[in-house]
């Protein structure tokens, strides 16, 4: 198993509970330090559940939330409340501690060896099929299925050859975070919903985290600059200046937010000091679908065989319920043979079936993967599909001004009717599609 992140570390976790022999590679000395999504959805959580790992929530940071709030030129357009007839409302939790706690659990199975600052160079190939990875060091992890749950920018998905088109244009986010005294009066006017604000040229997400900050995701186009101050009347428009001249100040990112926010909000975004907002963290993504997740003795799962848009807090909950398909189609041919039921003799019946010889069972174990791969495609595509339309009605909004006054304008008739729109599309985000 390469890598730690939530796809690795729960199958990881699953296999080795029920004695399978797993070493888990990944190249960073504490995989649970990586700033991740903290989504939880009803999608996530029944994965959770159904591998008898959801009473690790309970000692974890988790706020779940109220409403879901949408902005549009400074106007409340519409708010959903939660659970959108969900079994359970959408939370926020930390998932450095949900890998931290999985991690713990890993140390008490003797079957599973975790080897952290590890990183991976190659893949191994015998006979025609992946049999193991070559680590960095030069050491040689021989092994019957290497499962690649490195990321993005899977280096075992190139060297597999598996590489995958793009669904979709890239999205860059800047990810702030803001805590302490500075960030309580935002919070109490958030009052623990997910909002968007929509306005000129620029959209954001604000959020609290489990931990009680302020989190606050600013989507831009790729490469992208903070907004620039206006031009005085009479002065060149910032972008058009003459060559050799310089471009005009960027807005401090406090007036940036407020010039998005709804009266009540932007006066706390002014009221911020210079400091109180930290520089932001750019994370840039190209959601993209592998159209083959398996080779022989090879698998991708998580954002190696689909790269999620941080669009509505899909990468965990994906990659959980990737572990589990996965775990329950591999678990029948790699569980080490149980014995059979003591008691009297079984009336006669059809004579067993001979065992598999080693060629047989890596040929089952090749058809296992590709199974696993169709039966989590059909959700994959939906998912992606529903975040591509929700970042398109997103950047229309942005770059129509005139769309934008419109809505703003008529918000108590085109609300409800925007509102209806954006819940058709939430039970999918929302609760996935069944799992087998």
């Amino acid at each position: 198993m390469v890598g730690a992140g939530p796809a690795g570390l729960a199958l990881a976790l699953l296999l080795a509970r029920a004695g399978v022999a797993v070493t888990l590679v990944d190249s960073r000395p504490d995989p649970s330090g990586l700033l991740r999504g903290d989504g939880l959805m009803p999608s996530g959580l029944e994965a959770l559940e159904r591998m008898g790992l959801a009473a690790l929530l309970e000692a974890l940071p988790r706020r779940e939330l109220r409403a879901w709030s949408f902005v549009v030129e400074g106007r409340p357009l519409f708010s959903v409340p939660e659970p959108m007839g969900s079994p359970v409302a959408c939370s926020l939790i930390d998932t450095a501690a949900l890998l931290q706690a999985l991690l713990e659990q890993a140390d008490h199975q003797p079957s599973l060896t975790v080897l952290k600052a590890t990183a991976v160079r190659d893949l191994r190939l015998a006979a025609g099929r992946v049999a193991g990875v070559e680590l960095e060091d030069g050491r040689q992890l021989p092994a019957d299925l290497v499962v690649a749950c490195d990321g993005r920018g899977s280096l075992l998905r190139r060297r597999a050859g598996l590489e995958r088109p793009a669904q979709g244009p890239p999205v860059e986010v800047l990810w702030f975070e803001l805590g302490g005294a500075a960030a309580a009066p935002l919070l109490d006017w958030l009052d623990s919903r997910f909002v968007t604000l929509v306005g000129e040229g620029a959209s954001c997400a604000l959020f609290s985290t489990a931990r009680g900050a302020l989190r606050v995701g600013w989507l831009q186009a790729p490469g992208g600059r903070p907004p620039a101050a206006p031009a005085k009347p009479g002065s060149t428009p910032a972008g058009a200046w003459p060559a050799g001249a310089p471009p005009a100040e960027p807005v401090p990112w406090p007036e940036c937010l407020a010039r998005l926010s709804p009266p009540d909000l932007a006066p706390l975004w002014r009221h911020l000091g210079a400091a109180d907002l930290p520089a932001p963290l750019k994370i840039a993504v190209q959601p993209a679908l592998a159209p083959r997740w398996c080779r022989p003795g090879l698998l991708l799962l998580g954002d190696a065989a689909h790269p999620m848009s941080p669009v509505r807090a899909q990468g965990l909950n994906m990659a959980l319920r990737d572990a589990l398909v996965a775990a329950e189609q591999l678990l029948p041919l790699l569980l080490p043979a149980a014995p059979g039921p003591q008691g009297p003799a079984e009336p006669p019946g059809p004579a067993p079936q001979k065992p598999l010889d080693r060629g047989q069972w890596l040929q089952e174990l090749d058809r296992a993967l590709v199974t696993v791969a169709d039966l989590r495609l059909a959700e994959i595509r939906a998912v992606q599909s529903l975040q591509r339309q929700e970042l398109g009605r997103a950047k229309l909004l942005r770059q129509r001004p005139w769309l934008r006054r419109l809505v703003a304008a008529t918000a108590r008739w085109s609300g409800p009717l925007l509102a209806r729109r954006w819940r058709a599309g939430q039970p999918t985000l929302r609760d996935g599609l069944p799992l087998p």
